[in-house]
């Protein structure tokens, strides 16, 4: 008994000891784990090439070549309008703070009946100056400097983990299949069988929310913005995009998307009723869209994460692993889910949830009771009255007592 609880013990220790040291390695670990995901998501396009009679290395070169492209053309096309309409946004802040002061602010005192107000840029700025030149010596400047090229620092490093994901993704899909084998080798024999079920579930799962949940933000954007576009909001493609990958939490897409076009349509349309009526309309058929059609044939109930489990995984990668923990927070939530799935049925079908009894009497040299608990009665009753039938010969009378 005590060598079973040392064994436990030192197993618990090991176990907390290899989750403390990835927990310090976290940072070189995180681009062996979005480099994992990448291989994941491509693994299925990089077979079926192979499976042409290409070599898997040049399988995998058209696949990094022919996303590369994808997303040059996509910068090439896409940067350029968003550039504008930025542009065309800070041009139109004088507008709209004039908008404000001599339409909007006199509309809302008129209708409401409240004191007249005024946005003084000048005050604004003198303000400004007055906080930056107060709690900002020259120590804080140098210090503000010293951040700034920390800052540039990240960003070289940021930009050396960017590069190096792909290298690293190349070469777990080059060993893929031989890393899979290797993983499946190390299961123990009596629970392979149902670690492939779980694993395989796991992998449905995150096919859904990979081939299904971007698949709907993609097509939510290009629905908003295609839409904002034609009733003439000029930042239109801005706003679309951003409500499509804000859509990644339920109804947050929608709702910033509506508060960010009814202000933009404010600015330059002024309180124009049917633009405020068309930019509603967008948004209605965006969601129409989203619940009827992409959510139900995209997606399903594969996932199966309500919309507060979905918030909470999305704010808890984000503090654990910043943009990234945001990216890979949904499939890891989906994984866990699965787990914790599994996990409920190991436990309703243990003893510790519902223990119930057979009882099995020999009159083989006299009386003698034996009591076995079965975690699952249904499952094993049969089990046990087929072994009690075989074993009648040697023992004697038996009596089978059913607690049902």
């Amino acid at each position: 008994m005590v060598d079973r609880t040392l064994r436990r013990i030192f197993v618990l220790a090991g176990i907390g000891l290899i989750l403390w040291v990835l927990y310090l390695l976290k940072p070189v670990i995180l681009p062996f784990v979005a480099a994992f995901l990448v291989a994941y998501l491509f693994s299925p396009l990089v077979d079926r090439l192979h499976k042409l009679g290409l070599p898997r290395w040049l399988s995998i070169s058209i696949v990094f070549i022919g996303i590369g492209i994808v997303l040059t053309l996509a910068i090439w096309y896409v940067v350029p309008l968003v550039w504008q309409q930025l542009i065309y946004a800070r041009d139109s802040i004088p507008a709209g703070i004039h908008w404000l002061n001599y339409t909007f602010l006199p509309w809302v005192s008129q209708t409401f009946n409240v004191e007249a107000m005024e946005i003084d840029t000048e005050q604004i700025s003198s303000v400004v100056m007055d906080y930056i030149q107060t709690n900002y010596s020259a120590d804080s400047i140098q210090s503000v400097l010293l951040r700034v090229a920390q800052s540039g620092l990240n960003f070289i490093q940021i930009g050396g983990v960017v590069v190096l994901i792909p290298i690293i993704a190349f070469y777990f899909l080059l060993d893929w299949e031989r890393m899979l084998d290797n993983m499946r080798r190390l299961i123990p024999r009596p629970y392979e069988q149902t670690t492939l079920v779980v694993v395989g579930e796991c992998h449905n799962v995150l096919g859904a929310f990979v081939k299904g949940q971007f698949l709907v933000m993609f097509l939510l954007g290009v629905v908003y913005a295609v839409g904002l576009q034609l009733i003439g909001l000029e930042v239109g493609l801005i706003i679309g995009m951003v409500a499509g990958l804000a859509s990644i939490i339920p109804y947050l897409g929608f709702g910033v998307g509506i508060i960010a076009a009814v202000i933009a349509t404010l600015f330059q349309f002024g309180i124009d009723w049917t633009h405020l009526a068309l930019v509603f309309l967008v948004f209605m058929i965006g969601q129409a869209i989203e619940g009827y059609v992409l959510q139900p044939f995209l997606l399903g109930d594969k996932i199966g994460l309500p919309p507060v489990a979905v918030v909470f995984a999305i704010l808890a990668g984000a503090q654990l692993a910043g943009f990234l923990g945001m990216l890979i927070a949904l499939p890891v939530a989906a994984i866990i889910v699965v787990l914790l799935r599994h996990l409920r049925d190991y436990y309703q079908k243990s003893h510790w949830y519902d223990s119930k009894s057979i009882v099995i009497k020999s009159t083989f040299s006299g009386n003698v009771s034996v009591e076995i608990e079965s975690s699952n009665v249904d499952v094993k009753r049969e089990t046990e009255v087929q072994k009690s039938q075989q074993n009648a010969e040697k023992t004697g009378k038996i009596e089978i007592i059913d607690p049902k």
